[in-house]
């Protein structure tokens, strides 16, 4: 997502759909960002426009943005097909959907769905019903994709104003003494990796996420197979604190003893997080 958004023109536009408090750091982008999201939180970062809208009725003209940012949202979305033809509209010929979404079979959706009681994650994809459906009448067309590991970061000790919110059976979450958990949650992070590394499993696997471009002109008889498209390097290193995925070539430069294993601080939030190679 960050390539896609720091190589653009300060006349360029992207739209942050799902925004919340932003889906990247809109400082690391020379383009205007427009937020789009049915209600924001108190705290969020300054962006051109920030718009309370419908995904499936955007407040935008055709063709009138450069990039289209769902960063974990289209899972969320009750008017899915609506929400994907209106991406389609605003896109210019060109311009790029960054898409990340969860595996709906994973372990690790399934564990999320069973904590928080489905979480609002009503739509579940395998890769290649996602690259049906974003394809699927529209001029969006898939280029690569990269898989996406999970820091169980959805776990994290709840903070006194959400607990309330959260549905019962998360609500133990609130009652695990904080450093606890975060201890807990930094050893399963490695376990799990362990795990996979060694016994060649996917415990860690979270989902995907979809480069596409939008054409000019739907291809009628094209229909683009997953298991064809050019995979990105994948991020095995994931913050249990603050979820962000990190390439080991930055990691392997901040490294430092921590206990009986290597570690590093998360350049992202500073939390030490064991190290995994991929």
């Amino acid at each position: 997502m960050d390539e896609l958004v720091c190589r653009l023109p300060p006349s360029a536009k992207v739209l942050d759909l799902g925004a919340g408090g932003g889906s990247f750091s809109y400082a690391s982008t020379p383009a205007q960002v427009v937020a789009i999201d049915l209600a924001f939180p108190s705290q969020r970062q300054a962006c051109l426009g920030s718009l309370t809208a419908a995904a499936e009725r955007l407040p935008l003209q055709d063709h009138s943005m450069d990039v289209v940012i769902c960063n974990h949202t289209l899972e969320h979305f009750t008017e899915l097909e609506g929400a994907v033809q209106e991406i389609n509209r605003v896109l210019k010929v060109g311009g790029h959907l960054w898409a990340a979404v969860p595996d709906g079979f994973s372990c690790d959706d399934r564990l999320y769905r069973l904590v928080f009681q489905g979480g609002g994650h009503v739509n579940q994809f395998s890769l290649q019903s996602f690259v049906d459906l974003l394809e699927k009448e529209t001029e969006l067309r898939a280029l690569h994709y990269k898989v996406l590991h999970s820091g169980l970061v959805y776990l994290n000790p709840p903070s006194p104003e959400k607990l309330p919110h959260y549905p019962r059976r998360a609500r133990v979450l609130g009652s695990i003494p904080s450093g606890m958990l975060l201890s807990f949650l930094r050893y399963a992070n490695h376990l799990v990796r362990f795990v996979e590394r060694h016994f060649h499993s996917h415990l860690s696997h979270y989902g995907w996420a979809v480069v596409l471009c939008r054409e000019e002109t739907r291809k009628l008889a094209q229909r683009t197979v997953a298991g064809t498209l050019t995979s990105m390097p994948e991020d095995v290193n994931v913050c249990f604190s603050c979820g962000t995925g990190h390439p080991e070539s930055i990691l392997v430069k901040i490294l430092r003893p921590y206990r009986f294993w290597k570690a590093y601080p998360c350049p992202s939030c500073g939390m030490t997080n064991f190290f995994s190679r991929n």
